[in-house]
């Protein structure tokens, strides 16, 4: 059946502008003994927090009338490179390009700067974009419950395949102009090329102003230029939501371990606690579920029953922890843990959701060690009945922090 999805659309939709702001240190340059010829003076620009999608290049001018022009350009954000010989004085105009999407010029700026001994200047640069780029994101879950293989964006009469990448869908379009009416139509497919969701969105794209920074810093000689990515994240994406429902766990990998603590550093069993997530995009109802050794036990001490009232939303974890675990979502009593090896599964009814078995043997060794929690990385799930998928760390009701 043929289900629609809908599009929200963040921050105006993920278009890459700069604001740069240029630091100019200048020195003294002296004079010569008797001619008074200025020395050249060296400027040092760092560029920092830069990220452009489809990145191509960019290109730093350097003129003045009473200077030849200087032109740097560089094709990568990783690495340094030097403007040598820029005089000092009046009027010096600094422009800055960006290219991307194959040799399109999508950002440019320009500021004038008076280069003085011994004065430290900033000097404004507004970024002006006159491209913009979309990023679409899809959340499928981790396990892909709903069957997502393929999808295709068409934007003015070009088409994008959807790529995946941990439990997301993602769409990267070219450069697209400024301020027009664009329209996105979305479809996504089965592995039969059948249609499961379609969407259908207008949406106009305009500037948005980022903090960027050229930091120039004036000595004698040359100009050392560093360029620096930004490693800390781009502007939001546009999200794609995929219809959900609350419904019990029905599947294995419905639900699975992702962080466990059977040894803590005080003694006794009241600080053990068990993590599980949810990688599915449905809200699951804990519906005659519980935590146990193996399906059939029903001894108190190999198994505990989550309560009926309790929900994960998706893509969230929940935390059992014993009586003295803070921050736990449900406190539980009985099931205690061992320290070398045991089979430790979610059940709900008579379905195994997930299961394990730790183990300290070489065969299959898990990190366990006194006081610190195993936890498995959720792109790992695929293999977590491996042990060499674990490692040590302690992130309680968050993705795992390995150490």
């Amino acid at each position: 059946m043929l289900r629609h999805f809908c599009i929200l659309c963040i921050a105006a939709c993920s278009l890459w502008t700069a604001f740069i702001a240029l630091l100019v240190v200048a020195c003294s340059g002296g004079s010569s003994g008797g001619g008074g010829e200025e020395a050249d003076g060296t400027v040092k620009l760092v560029l920092g927090k830069l990220q452009i999608p489809m990145f191509d290049s960019i290109s730093v001018d350097v003129s003045a009338g009473d200077m030849a022009s200087i032109h740097i350009s560089k094709k990568s954000l990783e690495d340094n490179f030097i403007i040598e010989d820029i005089p000092e004085g009046e009027n010096r105009k600094f422009s800055v390009k960006i290219y991307a999407d194959s040799g399109k010029l999508v950002q440019k700026g320009e500021a004038i700067a008076d280069i003085k001994a011994d004065e430290i200047i900033t000097v404004p640069i507004s970024m002006t974009a006159l491209f913009g780029f979309l990023r679409l994101e899809v959340s499928l879950g981790i396990t892909n419950s709903t069957g997502v293989s393929s999808g295709k964006l068409t934007l003015e009469n070009m088409e994008y395949d959807m790529q995946f990448e941990n439990g997301k869908g993602i769409f990267n379009t070219g450069a697209l102009p400024l301020n027009d009416r664009l329209v996105l139509d979305i479809v996504l497919y089965d592995s039969n090329g059948d249609s499961l969701f379609t969407g259908k969105k207008e949406i106009r794209l305009s500037s948005i102003s980022q903090t960027e920074t050229i930091k120039l810093q004036s000595h004698q000689g040359s100009a050392n230029v560093e360029v620096t990515p930004d490693t800390t994240g781009s502007p939001p994406p546009i999200e794609v939501e995929i219809p959900s429902i609350s419904r019990p766990p029905k599947n294995y990998g419905d639900l699975f371990f992702t962080e466990i603590l059977v040894d803590p550093k005080v003694s006794g069993d009241d600080f053990e606690y068990l993590e599980i997530y949810n990688p599915t995009v449905d809200t699951l109802e804990f519906l005659n579920c519980r935590v146990a050794r193996d399906r059939k036990t029903t001894a108190n001490t190999y198994r505990f029953d989550i309560p009926d009232s309790l929900i994960i939303l998706p893509m969230k974890f929940l935390l059992f922890g014993r009586d003295s675990v803070k921050e736990t979502h449900i406190n539980y009593k009985g099931l205690a843990l061992a320290n070398n090896e045991q089979s430790l599964g979610i059940f709900c009814g008579n379905i195994a959701i997930d299961s394990i078995f730790y183990s300290n043997k070489a065969e299959n060794k898990f990190p366990i060690t006194r006081g610190k929690a195993m936890q498995l990385p959720t792109a790992n799930h695929k293999n977590r009945a491996l042990g060499e998928y674990w490692c040590l760390g302690s992130s309680p009701g968050r993705e795992a922090i390995c150490q």
